[in-house]
């Protein structure tokens, strides 16, 4: 398994488990913990979370059946989590909301070491950008959480450039990362300044849904197939499987992408951790781009 390192001294497997769909996929207790166990045989020592995946669920799944069950995994695994959607109902509220206030900051990370078992995380990220939130009380949050030891790196989820550069000139330490949608269905992010902005920042990227949300495989719509017939053609050519070339090409960029499974069944997740292994041309790269966009570059 490659790493990837964010900062100057945090590095997270290339291939990032993403636990949303724990909850759904009935991940508890044993299955869970094996499940755990068989992603850090293949190297991959790195969990990502948020409190309302599954309805806050999913935390709470993870450090009932892994980190109170065997607490001596947490030395060998890396985890991430968020902070900043509320939804309807927490506060009786009609309508989901972002909210990045020192207060809610504070407290949903609390909350979240709570339900996953642990004193600390090792990277959290504001969710999502917050459009009231007072950047300098955003910043005084996290930079008190970190000093409390509580999470020990910061980053952002789903900010555009501009965001990024207004939040970070509040903050006396790094954002070590953007995790942003990136995939051979939704390729906007490589040409709208997310991508250059974190070369230039020299911030690796982390990928969420990065096979498109599974369209690829069964979608009707013209991306989709000539997306499907590319790469299956490339896959044929290489040996592998059509989700290993999208991890592939997501993976040979240079601003260094870690991507989020999500699945919670380990023979996909071993697909990912191989498509490490997979070196696509320049041609191949730019056959996918040119069925995902239905043109070629001019």
């Amino acid at each position: 398994m490659n790493y990837v390192k964010f900062g100057d001294d945090l590095e997270l497997s290339q291939v990032i488990v993403g636990c949303m769909r724990a909850k759904d996929a009935g991940m508890e207790g044993e299955r869970m913990l094996r499940f755990v166990e068989e992603c850090l045989d293949l190297g991959i020592d790195s969990f990502d979370h948020a409190p309302v995946y599954g309805g806050y669920a999913c935390e709470k799944l993870f450090g009932d059946a892994v980190l109170r069950k065997k607490p001596e995994l947490r030395r060998k695994m890396k985890i991430v989590t968020k902070t900043g959607i509320v939804l309807p109902g927490t506060e009786g509220n009609q309508v989901i909301y972002y909210k990045s206030t020192k207060k809610e900051i504070i407290k949903e990370l609390e909350e979240s070491l709570e339900k996953l078992g642990t004193d600390y995380v090792d990277l959290l990220l504001v969710h999502r950008p917050d459009p009231l939130a007072d950047p300098a009380e955003t910043a005084d949050a996290l930079e008190t959480v970190v000093k409390e030891g509580k999470a020990l790196h910061i980053g952002v989820s789903n900010f555009m450039p501009s965001q990024i550069t207004m939040l970070q000139s509040y903050l006396s330490i790094p954002l070590v990362t953007n995790q942003m949608e990136l995939s051979v269905k939704n390729v906007d992010n490589f040409f709208n300044g997310v991508l250059d902005d974190a070369l230039t920042r020299r911030m690796p990227l982390m990928a969420w849904s990065p096979l498109g949300g599974g369209s690829v495989f069964s979608g009707e719509d013209g991306q989709s197939v000539r997306l499907r017939k590319v790469l299956a053609e490339i896959a044929q050519d290489h040996g592998t499987t059509m989700d290993g070339v999208m991890y592939a090409w997501l993976f040979v960029h240079p601003v260094r992408i870690a991507a989020i499974t999500g699945t919670m069944n380990i023979e996909r997740v071993r697909t990912a951790a191989d498509a490490r292994e997979l070196s696509l041309s320049y041609d191949e790269w730019y056959r996918i781009l040119a069925a995902s966009r239905g043109f070629d570059v001019p």
